[in-house]
């Protein structure tokens, strides 16, 4: 398991509410809920960083496809 560490910010007040909300509903600790954003967030952005290399990958394909073709 991952070494945890505190982070402090600041968030809207409308933000808050919300996530008064979903932790009252879920009874899930806001914490959890912004680790759970954070890490989802983090998941998306390294998937589109796998994505944009397999655009190169795929061209590259397509490129090795024409020569042999020929």
């Amino acid at each position: 398991m991952a070494e945890m560490v505190r982070v402090n910010t600041r968030i809207s007040s409308k933000l808050n509410e919300w996530l008064d909300k979903q932790s009252d509903e879920t009874g899930v600790p806001k914490s959890t809920i912004v680790m759970l954003a954070l890490e989802n967030y983090f998941q998306q952005k390294e998937a589109m960083k796998s994505m944009g290399n397999m655009g190169d990958i795929l061209k590259k394909l397509e490129e090795i496809e024409k020569r042999i073709e020929k």
